[in-house]
């Protein structure tokens, strides 16, 4: 039974980026700021905004987004990562 509960709880923590909601808030072409929530954790927010920015960045020009940095606003309990769309 303990068997059966690690390996659904491993099965959950290993999905559980999927269920966090990124949303561009600016975009040029050469670059993408990517909003995620802070009270996700943060390596499963990053992920999903790394993928978001690859998405976008693939669709504008088919290149590929690389993280440069993060600003954090607590008030408003946001992330946002900066990724530049690089060749």
């Amino acid at each position: 039974m303990k068997k059966i509960i690690f390996a659904s709880l491993l099965a959950t923590a290993g999905g559980c980026a999927h269920h966090i909601r990124p949303s561009v808030t600016e975009y040029n072409g050469d670059s993408v700021t990517i909003a995620t929530p802070q009270h996700h954790p943060r390596h499963w927010a990053l992920k999903a905004a790394t993928q978001e920015a690859d998405r976008i960045c693939r669709k504008g020009h088919g290149k590929q987004a690389e993280h440069a940095s993060t600003r954090k606003d607590g008030a408003a309990g946001t992330n946002y990562d900066l990724f530049l769309c690089l060749n």
